[in-house]
């Protein structure tokens, strides 16, 4: 059975109770790794600059205490971590076939990942489908390993 390292719990702690709920069932399942939970002021701004979030500090989910979003991704035990290569087309025009089941292993885990919340009672929203309508063509930045917690329905 996979298991969170040391490293992935510590982020992972620095999240919500509902998505360190969510995240440690799935880890029973479907071996991932945590990337980031909270994000302070220099590494916020930091992910802003390389463009890997569209928020400046301290707008961002992560920059909450504890943090309303995690960054979580597939673990590949061959590279000891995740595989980032999601470029399908290589610099001849054809397709890279490894780099398209690479891409739709981060569809597929997000989709385990939304399955297994929303059977838990816990609404999250997905980098690959920010406006929640299951269409993935019309997302203008996609962040595959982001998963945000939003506000829970009340019960009747």
């Amino acid at each position: 059975m996979p298991a969170y390292s040391r490293r992935s719990l510590h982020r992972l702690r620095t999240c919500t109770t509902n998505l360190q709920r969510v995240f440690n069932v799935v880890i029973e399942w479907f071996d991932n790794t945590i990337l980031e939970g909270h994000r302070g002021e220099e590494a916020q701004n930091r992910a802003h600059a390389e463009g890997r979030s569209k928020l400046r500090w301290p707008d961002g989910n992560h920059n909450e205490y504890p943090s309303e979003a995690v960054d979580a991704g597939p673990y590949d035990p061959e590279l000891r971590g995740v595989n980032w290569d999601t470029k399908i087309q290589r610099d001849d025009g054809k397709i890279d076939w490894k780099a398209v089941w690479n891409l739709c292993r981060f569809y597929y885990f997000a989709g385990f990942v939304m399955g297994t919340a929303a059977s838990m009672g816990v609404r999250l929203r997905w980098g690959g489908d920010w406006d929640g309508d299951t269409e993935l063509d019309d997302q203008k930045f996609r962040d595959l390993v982001h998963f945000e917690e939003r506000e829970q329905e009340e019960s009747p």
